[in-house]
């Protein structure tokens, strides 16, 4: 083997690894998205568990806090199995003192060396 060839096959090796395989990476807008269309505002901790038991999404329980607020956490899992970065897509669902959920905050979280 050449070491053009060589070169051209560590390249090639390498951004496969780098850009993993697939578009299982989530999106964050496209979850935002999502969660204006299937999730209003005033809606109930049942409501938004309801959701993300549907689509599949892990999440803790509804949790009163009286430090941190009422709220439900959630993640969307990046399922690629190649990247050296995991880009998982975190949602905090915030609700007020009558259950109601008044904002949720969608933002990536990056998990690696």
């Amino acid at each position: 083997m050449s070491f053009r060839v060589a070169v051209r096959t560590s390249y090639l090796i390498c951004g496969l690894l780098l850009s993993g395989c697939g578009p299982s990476r989530p999106n964050a807008d496209a979850v935002k998205q999502d969660l204006a269309k299937a999730v209003p505002m005033q809606s109930t901790p049942a409501k938004v568990i309801e959701y993300l038991n549907i689509k599949k999404i892990g999440h803790s329980e509804y949790a009163r806090d009286a430090k941190e607020g009422n709220l439900i956490r959630a993640f969307v899992r990046d399922k690629s199995k190649w990247d050296l970065v995991r880009t998982d897509v975190a949602i905090e669902f915030r609700f007020d003192d009558h259950d109601q959920l008044v904002s949720y905050e969608v933002r990536e979280h990056f998990t690696g060396p």
